[in-house]
Order: structure tokens, then sequence, then C-alpha cells
């Protein structure tokens, strides 16, 4: 028995650090660390373990458990982490990362934001909404009234559309000029099991012609998603609005409140690898053998 205790023993330690594999997550061109883990929530403050990018905890988001340890559960109503501008961040989202584990079962019939910031000067910023997708072009309003159809299509009207995802990156251009993008991708978000999600940007991919082009690319469960999205943009300002998490941040109006779990969230100043986001997804499902091993050692100490 003891013999078959210890043979045991060496698989299931084998089996467990196959599992994991390369246990550090990526920490080169990291900016700022939420774990949402208990000892790092204190009071409404939502500490940044790796840069100074403490967040504001707004309402009353609960304490659950997470992909990894706790995370937090936003309500849908009024709840919201406020990372703030991230600093100079705003000049970098061009080539930029961001990174999340969401768990939601969406039922309303509406479209929610994961995160955002729309800045008070042209809409500058970025971010993620989740069921939703851009009101399509209607050539007959425009030409009705192309003033007010123009001033529509500046504020990116949403519409309600289940299972799509919408990465948005704005950028103001000289004095006046504004332009902006958004990239919808299809994907059953709302089932209420835990996702891995990448948003990267300056993704370098190569086109028919063989050249290297700057893209856009979302990572779901380690799996690229969006594989062709060009991104032209260059030289971005600093956003003087803060970060939203669990809303969008809307010229300073919360807006689009989010109904779910978030957990270890990440923000990098240049684009993940695909190598890279795998090795951070790996890590959060590392959690899952490590959760399973009180359970197998007790089953090993019935065998005795």
């Amino acid at each position: 028995m003891k013999r078959l205790l210890y043979l045991l023993t060496i698989v299931l330690t084998i089996t467990i650090f196959s599992h994991i594999g390369n246990t550090a997550v990526v920490t080169d061109g990291l900016v700022s660390y939420w774990t949402f883990d208990q000892r790092d929530i204190i009071d409404d403050t939502a500490r940044d373990v790796w840069g100074k990018n403490d967040g504001t905890i707004v309402g009353n988001p609960k304490l659950v458990a997470g992909r990894v340890n706790a995370a937090l559960e936003f309500d849908g109503s009024d709840d919201y982490v406020n990372l703030t501008n991230l600093g100079n961040f705003g000049s970098q989202v061009g080539r930029s990362t961001f990174e999340v584990w969401v768990k939601t079962s969406i039922k309303k019939v509406r479209w929610t934001t994961l995160f955002k910031v729309r800045d008070t000067d042209c809409g500058t910023g970025w971010g993620i909404d989740l069921n939703a997708q851009t009101e399509r072009f209607d050539l007959a309003a425009h030409l009705a009234n192309p003033i007010q159809n123009r001033i529509r299509n500046r504020l990116h009207n949403l519409n309600f559309a289940k299972d799509f995802i919408l990465l948005y990156l704005g950028q103001k251009v000289g004095q006046n000029g504004c332009r902006s993008s958004l990239t919808e991708s299809s994907f059953p978000i709302s089932d209420g099991e835990w996702h891995h999600l990448v948003y990267v940007n300056g993704m370098p991919y190569i086109d028919k012609d063989g050249r290297e082009l700057p893209g856009r690319a979302l990572f779901i469960d380690g799996e690229r998603i969006r594989k062709h999205s060009i991104m032209e943009f260059d030289d971005f300002i600093p956003f003087m609005e803060p970060v939203y998490l669990g809303a969008g941040n809307n010229r300073g109006k919360a807006e689009a409140f989010f109904n779910g779990i978030i957990d270890e969230v990440r923000i990098y100043n240049r684009p993940l690898t695909q190598n890279e986001v795998t090795q951070n997804f790996e890590i959060g499902l590392s959690v899952e053998a490590a959760e399973k091993l009180p359970v197998v050692w007790g089953a090993l100490k019935t065998a005795q």
C-alpha cells in the first residue's frame, strides 16, 4: 500500500507541474496589475500590485471566489473601479495589451462595458464593450440630415447584439481631427463560464504582399479570435479621464455597467506575443489543478 501511495504521489506531482508549466506571469512591459485578492483590497482601494495606479472602488461590488483566489462581482447597476488615467499610458495604447479573466451570464437585452475610457477631447481612449455592435450607417438618414447623422456617428451609438465583443480605439489627429476604430468579434461570452480575454494593439502580422503591418488582435482562452484588423494609428496622446473597469467612462460619465465577475486585470505597454498570451492563460488554468490538490490528497489518505 505504501508503494502504491508513493507511486500515486509521483504521478500526481508530475501531472500538476506538467499542467502548470511556466508559472511566472509575464512582467516585461507590465504597467499595472490588479489581483482583486482580499489582501489587495483595502476599504475602497484596489491595490495595483505592480505599478502605482491603485484603483478606487465605486458602488458596492462583492468580493467573491475568482479564477485566481478572489475577484470582484459587479451588479450591473452602479458598481465599477476607477483605475485612474494611468499617467502617460494614453500615448502608448497603440502598442499595448489589456488582459482580464471574466465570468458573466448577462440576461438583460442591453450592451455592457468591460472597461473603457473616452476622453472629453475627441473621444481619445480605448476599451471593450460586450454584447454590442456599432449602429450601421444609414445612407437615407445621412442624406436626409447629414449634420445630425455625423454627430451620431461620432458618438458611436451601440446596439445590443448578443455574443458580440467590440474593441474600441480612439485618437486625436492634429488640432481638430478625430478618428476611431471599432472592431467586432463574435463569441458566446455570456455563458456563465470563466474566459480569459486579451486585447492586443500593435501586434505585427504579414499581409498578402509580404508587408509587416501593425494590427489588433483579440485572444479568448488562449486562441486568437480576431486575426486581421489593421491598425494604422500613431502618436496617441494621454487621456485625461480615468479608465473605468466594470463600466464605461464616457467623458466623465459612467455608463453601461457590467454584470458579472472580473479578476486578474493586467495592462502592458507593448503587444504580448501568442506565446506570452498562452503563458498567462495557462497560469490561470493552473489554479484549477491547485484547487483539486486537497481533494486528491484526501482520497489518498482514505486509501491508506
